[in-house]
């Protein structure tokens, strides 16, 4: 049978697009279905957290309530010295705990239970308990006449002997509602127990709350620290089911194992078919963390996630077939003039490929394919040529950029020490500090001053702030700041130290935090007066190549508001050397994933009698030949050795 040319040309040329069409289809789809996935658990995921972090703060604000109110009444409570003396003011509790309930909304009711026996006869089981109405409207005042102390919500704070959450409850008799309550013990100023001060939060409130949270064609709920239900779209799971009986009952495996993954305090994303409808669907969840152990949980179908995906397939192959179609009518129609403006196409491309980029075609004139690609081709090769202009401007900013950060890591860098020695003048001591960033600037800093007139004390900083670039130093240079600021003779370490979480505290809203070791030497006694805010310990190398650590004094700095520290006291005996460091030096993680630790530092020091910049600058070389050059954290030391 003979073929016609215009059928061979129709299906050179249709066969083919067919083919790429439909790869390319199949594999926009894919990515669509990667993409539209990854959206949605990243979507989710941030919006678990937030809400997980909503809800911590509602449950952590609570609690901060129950704590502050158990402190005034602490302060104020005091054991009967005589028969018929009052311990307390009945009348004034309630009225401060009224006035808790009133001013915040998130607390339903609260109860101060004392422990019976430890007053009067006349007040074995008295524990005031003032709390919302049912509908939420004016406060009631009841003293609970039952044997409280077998409750969990008495036990836990008791024989825990700190604040504790119970797991959900219905308060039959009291608030008559489903609550969990939080309790802190009260003790006298002897030290013995005196009772429970607690605040219940209404579950009520908190499914309306999860309720609120927009999830297309999902839902949110909150497991408790077994996998009960706390809070669900069907009120009938509340209290009634946990996740682990709803695996069982449905003969879920998948189920049961993520049950696993959320009561273990887990962040994640897992794809599992429904328990009642066995359609995929995913479940990201976060854990609440002051609660501890309650979990919140968003759900959402796979279908729904993707909808938008299939409707875009169904778009994509509906165009297909339409343009094939008309090509094939096109290609038709105009075969028999394809070839001469073909070979104008092909000499204007030459020149293209020349270099030419100012080439446009000519000579083809009206609307058919030729003409179409004709002019698509000029465009091409404009936007080719503005392309190119814009790759050089785009090359431009870049180095302007980095010429920018370049400017940024020198002032950095005149933040630090620099010149060495930095005190010719004193030969009492040897000072020397290296650093190497990871990045185009550092997150560690180390620092030291005089802090009197007559020179005799020092002051001794090194730090490590989480992350590393550009944030890390702008947090460095704030911590640093400080410090400088607070520094003076009458504050001590952990002063100063306390000083600073309190000023980082105050605006860290990115959550970031800074390990600092800072002490006060004295350079004629060789007294070294420090606080170590988590940082590495230090190591004190003796004169016969013994090494000791300091040990660490108190948390990180910018993450507690309040933190507490504590001041150490030690002696450099002349001939000693103090070495301080970062974590980059103990984290360097060789070929085979170990770290080179605190131990292969310690056999670097030990038996060492070079001076503090040979020191330096060996720890430097080893850490960094250790990782293989690679520039996964920053690395600084700085060690002092006592000469007189």
């Amino acid at each position: 049978m003979r073929v016609s040319v215009r059928t061979k040309l129709v299906l050179a040329i249709g066969l083919p697009m067919l083919l790429a069409y439909g790869v390319m289809i199949v594999f926009q789809h894919g990515r669509e279905r990667a993409n539209a996935i990854k959206d949605m658990e990243q979507y989710l995921t941030q919006l678990t957290r937030n809400e997980a972090s909503r809800l911590d703060s509602r449950f952590m604000q609570v609690a901060q309530v129950v704590r502050t109110t158990g402190d005034i009444l602490a302060d104020s409570l005091q054991r009967p010295k005589s028969a018929g003396q009052q311990a307390f003011d009945p009348a004034r509790l309630e009225n401060v705990l009224r006035t808790n309930v009133r001013q915040n909304e998130r607390v339903f009711g609260m109860c101060v239970a004392f422990e019976p026996g430890v007053f009067e006869s006349a007040y074995r089981f008295f524990a005031p308990y003032v709390c919302r109405g049912e509908t939420g409207g004016r406060i009631k005042t009841m003293y609970l006449d039952y044997d409280y102390t077998r409750w969990d919500w008495y036990l836990l704070p008791k024989h825990l002997d700190q604040p504790a959450w119970t797991d959900p409850y219905f308060d039959e008799g009291g608030g008559n509602i489903l609550m969990c309550t939080y309790g802190v013990p009260i003790k006298f100023p002897d030290g013995k127990f005196a009772g429970v001060i607690t605040a219940d939060i209404s579950l009520g409130n908190l499914c309306n709350r999860i309720s609120q949270i927009g999830i297309p064609g999902g839902y949110c709920m909150i497991l408790s620290g077994s996998g009960t239900v706390v809070a669900h779209p069907k009120r009938e799971y509340i209290m009634a089911e946990s996740i682990f009986s709803l695996a069982e009952r449905y003969e879920s495996r998948e189920l049961f194992e993520l049950g696993r993954q959320i009561t273990a305090g887990r962040t994640g994303v897992s794809r599992i078919p429904d328990f009642e409808t066995g359609k995929p669907r995913f479940y990201v969840y976060a854990p609440i963390e002051s609660t501890g152990g309650w979990s919140l949980v968003a759900a959402m179908p796979e279908d729904k996630v993707l909808e938008p995906v299939y409707q875009n397939l169904k778009r994509n192959m509906a165009v297909l077939c339409a343009g094939l179609f008309v090509i094939i009518l096109i290609v038709l129609f105009v075969s028999h003039r394809i070839t001469v403006p073909i070979k104008r196409l092909a000499a204007v491309t030459a020149k293209m490929a020349d270099g030419d980029l100012d080439v446009q075609v000519t000579g083809i004139k009206g609307s058919d394919e030729i003409a179409q690609f004709g002019r698509t081709f000029n465009r091409m090769v404009s936007d080719l040529k503005a392309s190119i202009e814009a790759r050089i401007s785009e090359t431009a900013a870049r180095e302007a950029v980095e010429k920018e950060l370049q400017v940024a890591r020198e002032i950095q860098r005149s933040l630090l020490p620099r010149v060495f020695p930095p005190f010719p003048d004193r030969t009492e001591f040897d000072l020397h500090a290296e650093i190497m960033p990871a990045k185009c600037m550092a997150g560690d800093f180390f620092d030291f001053f005089f802090m009197d007139r007559n020179r005799d004390e020092l002051a001794l900083v090194m730090a490590d702030v989480s992350g590393k670039g550009v944030p890390a130093a702008m947090f460095m240079a704030v911590t640093r700041t400080a410090i400088r600021n607070f520094t003076v003779e009458s504050k001590t370490p952990a002063q100063i130290l306390q000083h600073a979480n309190d000023v980082i505290v105050q605006d860290n809203d990115e959550g970031m935090f800074v390990t600092i070791f800072y002490a006060h030497y004295h350079v004629k006694t060789g007294e070294l007066v420090y606080a170590n805010a988590g940082h590495c310990q230090p190591f004190l190398i003796g004169l016969a190549g013994d090494v000791a650590m300091l040990e660490v004094t108190g948390p990180i700095l910018g993450v507690l508001p309040g933190s507490q520290f504590e001041d150490r006291t030690c002696r450099i005996a002349k001939g000693q050397t103090l070495l301080f460091y970062t974590d980059g030096v103990t984290e360097a993680r060789g070929n085979d994933s170990e770290l080179f630790g605190e131990e292969g530092l310690q056999k670097l020091l030990a038996g060492f009698a070079g001076d503090p910049k040979a020191l330096c600058q060996k720890i430097v070389q080893v850490a960094d030949d250790y990782r293989n050059h690679d520039p996964q954290d920053d690395i600084t030391v700085m060690a002092l050795r006592r000469n007189i």
